[in-house]
């Protein structure tokens, strides 16, 4: 089983579609994480009947907050113009291409010939997410395809400066890839009646939202299977994240759009729910496993590892407990590991659909700190921050037993001087 999952995340994690988006949404997590903090000030902190609102003259409550919005503009809401320019640049890079920006200004200069004749924030933002990602993927490969033509490259000779002999080698290929994409754009309106935005919107990133936002599936592909990927020593970030998260965006710009509308919050499921309740301390709430450790271990070595291990477990950082209690490929370890998120999604779907807590509105990045990312995330609500206390006290209830079961277990450490005077451990 262990060879064939390792074989399985191997393929996938070293597919380069899959690597040039997981590294395009790394790329943008700074302007996502500044968008996040203004929105929460803007919406939260300085909304207007706040108290910080209350408190300032209305003139600089009011530059404050333009200032915030329009540094919004400059991150979370043209998410899909960076993600088209950093996925066809790392795909480009990835495939050797010698200069891959230009397959990056391609792909970037396509999507706005798809985009429609009135341009707006939120075509930009990630409601064009899924559009965004396969005019990446398509121009580039077309772009790659292509260049590979020699009779489309100009011969240019005599002592030229490199940056023109690019510039002719890619012009027929760029004045090509755009008269499709021009032609494609018009078919669709012209057939479908729908700009291509709003075609794919519907036709495929709609559903895709929509199973990927069911409890079911979150279930299946971050309850379980990232922590059954971890126990085996595998990051999921090369083989789930870049698969799903596209659509966890998706959910949770549609909540942020709605909240700040004053309209009904539509999607419980979004990407900071992942890493709100989920991610405790870090990948299957490790935080709940250190608090265990300190309660009813009896072992020095792991009583030693928690305390190293928990500065970087309050920012949800625990490859130290992963690898030093250890988690990976301990089979005492392998049912609460894998299993607790489970429990906890649970509670926290059930809790926010019952209107217990509030859906999750504003983007928080998963290492935000436990407490604070349940505030932000939620507009400000301190209820979600109960839940978060709630989901962090299963954790320890889950973990508890089996560091009890792990108290019988002898570890030794024996040193034995070999003839050359090295030590050996046994």
């Amino acid at each position: 089983m262990k060879e064939k999952v390792l074989k399985f995340a191997e393929k996938l994690g070293t597919e380069v579609h899959l690597k040039s988006i997981r590294d395009g949404f790394l790329s943008t997590i700074p302007f996502l994480v500044l968008s996040g903090f203004m929105v929460f000030f803007s919406y939260v902190l300085f909304a207007e009947g706040g108290a910080m609102a209350s408190a300032l003259p209305a003139n600089i409550v009011s530059g404050i907050t333009t200032i915030c919005n329009k540094t919004i503009n400059g991150g979370q809401n043209i998410l899909s113009l960076l993600m088209v320019i950093l996925v066809s640049y790392n795909l480009a890079r990835y495939k050797n291409y010698p200069n891959p920006l230009t397959p990056a200004l391609v792909s970037l200069g396509s999507l706005f010939i798809l985009m429609p004749s009135e341009i707006g924030y939120g075509t930009m933002g990630t409601s064009g997410m899924f559009v965004c990602l396969l005019t990446a993927l398509l121009v580039t490969e077309a772009f790659m395809m292509l260049n590979k033509q020699s009779w489309l490259k100009l011969k240019i000779n005599g002592n030229v400066p490199p940056a023109i002999i690019e510039a002719f080698n890619s012009m027929f290929i760029i004045i090509i890839i755009e008269l499709v994409v021009s032609i494609i754009s018009f078919t669709c309106v012209a057939l479908s009646g729908l700009e291509v935005h709003d075609f794919i919107n519907k036709v495929i990133q709609a559903p895709l939202v929509g199973v990927a936002t069911s409890l079911p599936a979150f279930l299946l592909y971050f309850g379980f299977g990232q922590c059954l990927l971890y126990f085996f020593g595998i990051h999921p970030a090369g083989v789930i994240n870049p698969i799903f998260e596209p659509m966890l965006m998706v959910a949770i710009e549609e909540n942020n759009a709605a909240w700040i509308a004053g309209k009904e919050i539509p999607n419980i499921i979004n990407l900071p729910f992942r890493d709100v309740y989920g991610t405790l301390g870090g990948i299957a709430c490790t935080l709940g496993l250190l608090i265990a450790i300190f309660i009813a271990s009896k072992r020095k070595d792991l009583k030693d590892i928690a305390k190293v291990s928990l500065p970087t477990s309050l920012f949800n950082i625990n490859e130290p407990v992963l690898f030093g209690v250890p988690i990976v490929f301990n089979p005492i370890l392998f049912v609460p590991f894998c299993f607790t998120t489970t429990i906890i999604y649970i509670v926290a779907y059930v809790a926010t659909a019952m209107g217990l807590v509030s859906k999750l509105v504003v983007f928080t990045t998963w290492s935000t700190p436990i407490f604070l990312s349940g505030y932000m995330a939620s507009g400000g609500d301190f209820r979600n921050v109960i839940l978060q206390i709630v989901c962090l006290g299963i954790a320890v209830l889950t973990y508890l037993p089996f560091v009890k079961l792990m108290n019988k277990q002898e570890v030794t450490f024996d040193t034995v001087e070999d003839d050359d005077d090295s030590l050996s451990l046994d």
